[in-house]
């Protein structure tokens, strides 16, 4: 085969994206080698199809068509196996898979075959969920999967890490279903996981179809990505939701007051964000059905779990990091299923009334909500960047959290906001330094010069018995973070008086003990005498015992 018939961009799987793909750089004279592993005589169909649909702009070039290998029709090749489609592809070889993002056996049966052909320097990238579909029940959550479980996070360190051979992979971003109908030229987001300059190369060929970014130096970074993400969407809606409980409960307000307020911090408020406006609109829709009332009144006040929902705190407690307002968030929901306890339990256990409840101006409240809301937002999405630090450690991934909160913080974003924006330009400021959020001067700045709206707020939830999970543990994360001297002290020194387990103390090195009250100096000297005695007794010999 000579020079000019060898092809820079292989596609293996001719779905409706990968043909729309190999099309478009074809177009763009860029050689493309395709092949279909389901069906390896549907290739030359495509092509056949792809050449009869550009002919004409092939009469139109001066260039004899026969002799010109360059020529748009004649830049998509068909392969009939996989090892000719290796054959045909430039060194180092760029190759995207489609098709697979839901079947791990077939990517693995594509990557076994696929595998003994390539060489070092090569890089494979698998795509992500092709096609948007709405799901009909909240466990329908196809495009997640635990960064354990990623095949290609897998196969990429045992086999393709040690051949020299890069392997990528992309999750797609969930986006708002409205504006992708509303707005057709939106885009799929994607994080992508995998060697950083083998993204580089990819990207060219990916981005004209994909709005996308580099997240990690694992394809299992993707992965963990998304997962932090969906972890910091429930924190964040448990914290806005909380709000609004408060100003219909302390502050007395009715659907339509919960709608312009939220409205009214849409237009120029700290919280601007998809969250607070598509929550004012929810909050002004009337119910079409009893035609009484609004639709959030007859909505029940229960979540349904899956797995995937428990992955965050469960990666929290294994890395021991703390990340209390996503746990509360998650706590809320296991409580929010137990609806007919929680229905019991309110004529038994009693609320207070009257003039046990805190008297507030309403503007009051509403203005401190805002502030409170902001702050706990902060503290989620620190909560979260943490654990991904973390994990990065263990793992040994260079992770890329600027790009994260660039992609998470997009149009049609679930988490797409003012705050996010002005995290990301924090962040951005301190060249994607790994220190804690919080720690950034912006964002430490406007903790500290807001924090007694934040506490106002919790203070009135707890004295009007409202509760505000995610609120409340915000504000004790930030406490206790920002605490030189935590009360932890006491409960080592209770374990030492209960068990002699010890402790260690404050510019001085060793390990200590205390006897605490008389018993234990009692004690003490007991087995010291014991020690003294048997190491001064000298091992009696025993006697050999008599056979007959």
């Amino acid at each position: 085969m000579s020079l000019n018939e060898i092809c820079e961009l292989g596609v293996i799987g001719l779905t409706s994206l990968g043909q729309s793909l190999a099309a478009h750089h074809a177009i763009k004279k860029r050689r493309v080698c395709v092949y279909d592993y389901d069906d390896p005589s549907f290739a030359p169909q495509v092509i056949k199809e792809f050449r009869t649909s550009i002919e004409q702009d092939d009469i139109n070039d001066d260039d004899d068509p026969a002799l010109n290998t360059t020529r748009p029709s004649r830049c998509m090749v068909p392969s009939n196996s996989i090892k000719e489609f290796a054959t045909i592809i430039s060194t180092p070889r760029k190759i995207i898979i489609f098709g697979t993002h839901d079947d791990d056996k077939k990517f693995d049966d594509i990557w076994n075959e696929l595998r003994v052909n390539l060489t070092r320097g090569d890089m494979v990238l698998r795509w992500g969920e092709e096609e948007g579909s709405m799901m009909t029940h909240p466990s329908d959550q196809n495009n997640l999967q635990f960064y354990t479980e990623s095949i290609v996070g897998n196969l990429s360190k045992l086999q393709a890490e040690p051949l020299g051979i890069s392997l990528l992979e992309m999750v797609k971003l969930e986006q708002d279903r409205a504006a992708i109908i509303r707005e057709s030229d939106i885009q799929d987001t994607f994080v992508v996981g995998g060697p950083e300059d083998a993204y580089e190369q990819l990207s060219l060929y990916v981005s004209p179809f994909a709005l996308i970014g580099h997240v990690g130096s694992s394809a299992a970074c993707a992965h963990y990505a998304r997962m932090v993400q969906r972890a910091v969407e429930f924190g964040m809606a448990q914290c806005l939701a909380e709000g609004c409980d408060l100003l219909k409960k302390a502050a007395l307000y009715e659907n339509q007051d919960v709608g312009r307020t939220l409205t009214k911090w849409q237009e120029g408020g700290m919280i601007s964000s998809y969250l607070v406006e598509v929550s004012s609109k929810i909050y002004y829709k009337r119910d079409g059905i009893t035609k009484k009332g609004h639709v959030i009144d007859h909505i029940v006040d229960s979540i349904d779990l899956n797995g995937s929902d428990t992955w965050f705190s469960l990666e929290a407690t294994k890395l021991g990091v703390p990340a209390p307002t996503i746990t509360a968030a998650l706590e809320a929901r296991f409580l929010s299923n137990m609806k007919e306890e929680r229905v019991d339990a309110s004529s038994i256990l009693g609320a207070p009334e009257g003039a046990d409840t805190p008297s507030v101006m309403k503007d009051q409240i509403s203005e401190d909500l805002q502030v409170a809301i902001y702050s706990a937002w902060t503290c989620v999405v620190a909560e979260g960047l943490s654990i991904f630090v973390a994990a990065a450690e263990v793992g040994q991934w260079e992770v890329n959290l600027v790009e994260c909160l660039r992609l998470w913080n997009l149009p049609a974003s679930f988490l797409n906001s003012d705050m996010l924006d002005k995290m990301y330009s924090a962040l951005t400021e301190s060249q994607g330094n790994m220190q804690h959020v919080l720690l950034l001067p912006s964002i430490s700045a406007q903790l500290q010069a807001t924090h007694m709206s934040w506490r106002r707020i919790v203070t009135l939830c707890f004295a009007s018995a409202i509760p505000c999970p995610c609120l409340g543990a915000s504000l004790t994360y930030y406490d206790s973070y920002r605490s030189k001297i935590l009360p932890s002290g006491l409960i080592r020194a209770q374990r030492d008086f209960f068990g002699g387990y010890g402790y260690n103390r404050f510019n001085e090195e060793g390990w200590y003990t205390s006897c605490w009250v008389q018993e234990h100096t009692d004690g003490l000297k007991r087995a010291t005498k014991k020690l003294e005695k048997g190491a001064n007794d000298e091992p009696k010999k025993k006697k050999k015992r008599k056979t007959k």
